[in-house]
């Protein structure tokens, strides 16, 4: 490198101009370039000789400033579209996701970091110090400056000595700033000096302190309102300065950090503009000559990239958009960039301290929002995919600061998404990842877990069961019921008692377990029929569920195969036998022989001119009579859900007007919208799980829009253009009218699911198990533990009640021992002993407990659950005639205890 010459009074000579006939490079003679620079900074004539000077010498700079900027800079290229084009979609999408699934992201980790946000001040004070100290005796090398030369103002390109000789004292005024930051000395007094040294550096170097202007000012503003923070020195304070110091200290955190914020990135802006946008060739010039090569690319490509990152990181930081991860990137590059280039690790040490700020402090915010909406009570019931995106719209457009407050009900503390629920049990998905924790995706949203007893919507109230028997009433302006399919267990005789439903995570533990107990106890079982029944499993029900759940049964079988001799000898059989009174709709009537194939190819075996009569313990029973021995079976019947309003039990799915509003209820609506085709008796419409997401949102929109006297929007079904149906590496899907499957049907069934599973962690999760499933096999690990007895035992001592009057019941209770006493208002009505049995009252009639039933000795209790209790009272065996008597007679003599 050429060492730069000086003249008599210490000044660099300024740039030749340019030879005849070549034009500089500023702006390319574009006027937008042209533009910009006048907005930047309103001098581009001196642009050519600023913030590159510590890494360029002023030939370099009036060399390459000279030549005609590259073609990626003058005229549209496919590789400039290409790049501008995918800066903006990132751009577009970093900010949607900042309003959406990022809000959940890491959330443990943005707390800790948040807890942290006391240290910001000293870390900007310790940054500020080294600035201002090293800036006051030249510490950061220059080209053609030996170190502790020439003292410069704030960075290496900003030397007092071009100025003028006499201002050589502001490197002492720079050295007791940096003292006082350094040590926590009078802060605010110091960064009051350090806005009179910016302004004092702007009218000496004018349009080049531009660069370090926006987050000099930004830290000063900072540590005038936040003082010192903590580790500094204390000294004592004038009193007329204390109620000025007080004052300051009354400007929220998060104000200073979101004054800071906009104009750091204001600064980024600049630069990015004034830099790369202005002056291509300069930063061409930087990588030419020093050699980086970043990833391979040329000098002209990497810089446009660079202005890319910077002109779009300016944008975001302004806007305060997810700053957390955008500052650990800034951080990356800085340091990056102090290693390729002859420069110090500390030469960008302020642009450090404001990163660490964004880090630990976050965006900001200038002023708390107030609240202006008008105060309701949201309430929603349900668990499902419609449900999370009701209340997940709700709150955007609530936003942060709303006086409605949103509830959601649901006897789960997560979301279950339903079309994972086979792959839990192929073992292609982690139990954990069909699941998200209801309170993390929404974060605004009050989370009851119960179930919902009654609907009154004379006082808008919600008769709310929660466990142990408690019971609250939810108030409300606007309801949203967002039911689903239930289990349908009385479908046919012993489907309740010999079948396993599938429903929830851990049924489809319990079926992966059993499955492999079977083939357990067939490697050790010498009879060959039985050996044969054990590895028969069937699957009852119809739709993609049960379809799915047969074609992971088989998945998970052949995955064992390698490790269990028995299936390779013996084989397996998977049989489907379908709900024949279940209607198809339109498009599963469509696929169906296909999908029949598909389920064929799995290994399933197709059971549809048998009809399910009932379910033994061994065994499916068909209506001519005959039989199939299995080893399990797998309930996949489902039952539309019932609500109670104002003791009418409403069957679903009921009628609702255009806006989702329940017919005869104006405050209540429904996640459902029968299409015109159903009302005319032709097929149902095929439901995805994107219909389902629709149907939420326009539900809770119409709430809120409703609970604001606002006007609601009639709902209509979306045209799908794909419309997938799940079955693992089996699946279907039609695309635009045609059918089709293998691996395209496999890829876009799984990513149109995915696209309405609510929570980017989870996503995340979900395709980290997508992309393991296809190079390595099925898990064939049992997680499930052993179920323990449904009949449970209860121990109590004297004085302890088992029921309270008034509550809510769904127990009854055996003596096994001891002696109670039966209190009905407060006094006592009788006394039970050994053998006898309580609590049944309450659910036999659905109401309250009628009396409380207190220990007067040590007990032991047998707890019976209402299906035990109706398994065991139904019938004509003498332990059914005895329990009916019993009931009839404390019903009839008014003496109910329980």
């Amino acid at each position: 490198m050429t060492s730069s010459r000086r003249d008599f009074a210490g000044r660099r000579p300024g740039p030749k101009a340019p030879a005849p006939g070549r034009r500089p490079s500023i702006g390319g003679g574009n006027p937008l370039f042209w533009l910009l620079a006048l907005i930047g900074t309103g001098l581009p004539g001196q642009l050519a000789f600023a913030h590159e000077r510590w890494i360029l010498t002023p030939e370099q700079i009036q060399d390459w400033s000279a030549r005609q900027p590259p073609e990626l800079w003058v005229s549209a290229t496919p590789l400039n579209v290409t790049l501008i084009t995918a800066f903006a979609i990132f751009t577009l999408g970093w900010i949607r996701l900042g309003f959406t699934g990022a809000r959940e992201l890491f959330p443990d980790l943005q707390a800790r970091l948040g807890a942290f946000g006391h240290i910001v001040a000293p870390i900007l004070r310790f940054c500020l110090a080294w600035v201002l100290m090293s800036s006051a005796f030249g510490l950061e090398p220059r080209h053609g400056v030996e170190r502790l030369a020439s003292p410069t103002l704030f960075a290496p390109d900003l030397e007092l000595a071009t100025v003028a000789p006499g201002v050589l004292w502001l490197r002492w005024f720079e050295f007791l700033l940096g003292i006082g930051f350094l040590f926590g000395a009078y802060v605010r007094l110091c960064a009051v000096g350090l806005l009179l040294l910016a302004l004092i550096g702007t009218l000496l170097f004018q349009a080049s302190i531009y660069s370090y202007a926006g987050a000099l000012v930004g830290v000063a503003i900072y540590l005038l309102c936040q003082g010192p923070g903590s580790y500094f020195l204390p000294l004592p304070t004038h009193p007329r300065l204390q109620t000025m110091q007080a004052e300051l200290a009354r400007v929220p955190r998060q104000r200073a950090q979101a004054i800071m914020r906009v104009l750091t990135g204001i600064n980024i802006f600049y630069l990015a503009v004034a830099f790369k946008v202005m002056q291509p060739n300069l930063a061409i010039a930087i990588l030419t000559i020093h050699d980086i090569r970043l990833l391979g690319m040329a000098p002209e490509t990497a810089t446009l990239l660079m202005t890319l990152v910077e002109f779009t990181s300016g944008i975001l930081i302004i806007a305060g958009i997810l700053l957390r991860p955008l500052s650990l990137f800034f951080l990356g590059a800085f340091l990056m960039f102090a290693a390729l280039l002859p420069e110090s690790w500390m030469a960008h040490a302020l642009f450090y301290g404001v990163m660490l700020s964004f880090l630990f402090n976050g965006a900001g915010h200038f002023a708390m929002p107030e609240a202006k909406d008008k105060t309701a009570n949201i309430v929603i019931v349900g668990g499902t995919v419609a449900a999370i995106h009701a209340a997940m719209k709700i709150e955007r457009l609530i936003g942060q600061y709303s006086n409605i407050r949103l509830t959601l009900i649901h006897d789960q503390p997560n979301v279950l998404f339903y079309p994972l629920l086979p792959e839990v049990i192929g073992g292609t998905m982690q139990p954990g990842n069909a699941v998200n924790p209801i309170r993390r995706v929404l974060p605004q949203t009050r989370v009851i877990l119960g179930e919902v007893a009654e609907v009154d919507s004379q006082v808008r109230q919600v008769r709310v069961n929660l466990p142990g028997d408690r019971t609250i009433e939810v108030p409300y302006d606007e309801l949203v019921l967002a039911l689903f399919l239930v289990p349908n267990l009385n479908r046919y005789p012993g489907l309740m008692a010999h079948a396993s439903p599938i429903n929830s995570v851990g049924d489809a533990l319990h079926i992966r377990k059993q499955i492999m107990d079977r083939v357990e106890q067939a490697e050790l079982e010498a009879d060959a029929a039985t050996r044969e029944r054990l590895l028969s499993f069937a699957v009852i029900g119809s739709g993609q569920r049960a379809c799915a759940t047969a074609e992971e049964i088989c998945t998970m079988l052949e995955t064992a195969r390698v490790s269990y001799p028995v299936l390779r000898d013996q084989g397996w059989r998977v049989y489907l036998f379908e709900d024949t009174q279940t209607a198809f709709s339109d498009f599963e009537a469509g696929i169906r022989e296909r999908r029949d194939r598909e389920l064929a190819k799995a290994g399933v075996i197709l059971g549809r001119e048998r009809q399910v009569a009932a379910v033994t313990p061994d065994s499916v029973v068909f209506t001519d009579g005959s039989r199939q021995p299995v080893g399990f079976v797998v309930n996949s019947c489902f039952m539309l859900p019932r609500a109670v309003i104002d003791d009418q039990t409403v069957n679903w799915p009921p009628e609702t007007e255009a806006d989702l509003r329940l017919r005869g209820w104006p405050h209540i609506w429904a996640t459902t919208a029968l299409p015109p085709a159903v009302a005319n008796g032709q097929p149902r419409r095929y439901l995805t799980t994107a219909d389902w997401m629709d149907l939420g949102k326009a539900a809770g929109q119409n709430a809120w829009a409703a609970s604001q006297d606002f006007e609601t929007r009639p709902f209509h079904y979306r045209k799908r253009w794909i419309l997938p149906f799940s079955m693992g590496r089996r699946s279907l899907c039609q695309v635009v009218g045609w059918v089709v499957g293998g691996l395209p049907a496999w890829f876009l069934a799984r990513i149109s699911n995915l696209a309405t599973m609510p929570g980017l962690e989870r996503n995340l999760r979900i395709l980290i198990d997508w992309t393991l499933d296809v190079p390595f096999r099925a898990d064939i690990a049992v997680l499930a533990p052993d179920a323990t007895s449904r009949l449970q035992r209860l121990h109590l001592e004297a004085g302890d009640e088992v029921i309270r009057q008034g509550e809510a019941g769904d127990t009854a209770y055996i003596i096994q021992s001891g002696r109670v006493e039966v209190l009905k208002n407060g006094r006592k009505v009788g006394e039970l002993g050994g053998g006898e049995f309580f609590g049944e009252i309450a659910l036999v009639s659905d109401t309250k407990r009628t009396a409380t039933v207190r220990c007067l000795t040590a007990c032991e209790l047998t707890v019976l659950g209402r299906d035990d209790f109706q398994a065991l009272s139904v019938g004509s065996s003498a332990l059914a005639r005895a329990i009916k008597q019993q009931i009839e007679e404390r019903t009839g003599r008014r003496k109910a205890r329980g």
